[in-house]
């Protein structure tokens, strides 16, 4: 059922403000304030054409390479007083460019449409190690930008110090 496999997109995806956005029929969505800002690492969707699993990926737009990514995917679902839980693995990638998405999970529409689920990243660059959370989400995951170019965090981001995953002993 799941694909499960990872992958790079080389200049793939393109951000676009929600100021410039058309909705589904290709009218302008209401008007908004344009957005000045531009996202250094935000998270893109990839719809699935035919086996109605999405892809999701974090973009580099930082200008700079980061040295090591880690994602993680979990999630619950609830039925009256029962709790399941779900968890697992996702990708690690070495030397993301600029410019570069990488799979960092991934869902599927129909089965995992009753789950909340949750994305986590940890990321070492040259400045040092930073795990990041966006906010959970019912039934699948969102475009998001987790941090922008005036180092402000994404809207539902958490981002925090982290431990060094490769390194243990920095």
């Amino acid at each position: 059922m799941k694909k499960e496999q990872q992958k790079t997109i080389k200049d793939g995806f393109t951000w676009l403000p929600m100021d410039k956005r058309v909705d589904k029929l290709g009218f302008p969505l209401p008007p908004r304030k344009p957005e000045l800002r531009k996202p250094l690492l935000w998270v893109a969707i990839e719809s699935a054409q035919e086996d109605f699993i999405d892809d999701i990926y974090l973009v580099n737009s930082s200008d700079e390479v980061l040295e090591v990514v880690i994602s993680n995917t979990g999630g619950f679902q609830t039925c009256d007083d029962d709790i399941l839980t779900m968890s697992s693995k996702g990708f690690e990638y070495k030397n993301v460019a600029n410019g570069d998405a990488v799979k960092v999970g991934e869902y599927h529409q129909i089965l995992d449409s009753d789950y909340v689920l949750q994305l986590s990243l940890t990321i070492t660059t040259k400045h040092g190690v930073i795990e990041i959370t966006p906010q959970a989400e019912k039934g699948g995951f969102k475009e998001v930008v987790l941090l922008w170019d005036t180092k402000e965090v994404g809207k539902g981001v958490t981002i925090k110090n982290g431990k060094d995953p490769v390194n243990k002993s920095k």
